[in-house]
Formats: structure tokens, C-alpha cells, sequence
């Protein structure tokens, strides 16, 4: 009997695998788990490489708003006329 709660410890350990990337010895499911999740992240690696970088988009100025933010005392009917002027 003194033999068989150390033949327990021994036996679990032999039932682990190598997991070559990370040099850890860890269970049949683990390794099928980690060796899944690194090939998602390779696949998501390569769409991320293969998709076309996304444009900045153009912050497009409008004077109103700016004129607004300058000086907000400013009443909408002089910021109308002021808009409706050209300068040169």
C-alpha cells in the first residue's frame, strides 16, 4: 500500500506532452488548445498583413463652427452675413 500513492504522481506525470513552443510538459487537451489559439492568431496575423491599410478620414472644416468657437458672443445673424462675404 505505501507503493501506491507514490505510483499516482509518476503516472500523471508521464501522460503530459511537450509543448514545444513554450517548453512546458502540460496535458493532451492543453497542447490541442494552445496549438489551436496559435493558429487563429496566425490567421489573423495574415488577414490583418493582407488587408489594405484604412484611410484617414478627412476632417472636412466648416468656417461657421469655427468662427462660433472663436468668438460665441457673436450673433448667427452677423455669422449669415459674415459667410455670405468673400474675402480676398
Amino acid at each position: 500500500m505505501a507503493d501506491a500513492p507514490d505510483a499516482a504522481p509518476t503516472a500523471a506525470i508521464a501522460n503530459l506532452i511537450l509543448d514545444e513552443v513554450t517548453g512546458e510538459k502540460v496535458s493532451k487537451t492543453e497542447l490541442k488548445k494552445r496549438n489551436k489559439q496559435r493558429e487563429n492568431e496566425k490567421k489573423k496575423a495574415a488577414k490583418a498583413a493582407a488587408a489594405p491599410p484604412k484611410p484617414v478620414p478627412v476632417k472636412k472644416t466648416n468656417l461657421e463652427a469655427e468662427e462660433k468657437e472663436l468668438n460665441p458672443n457673436v450673433s448667427p445673424s452677423i455669422l449669415g452675413s459674415l459667410s455670405d462675404v468673400k474675402i480676398r
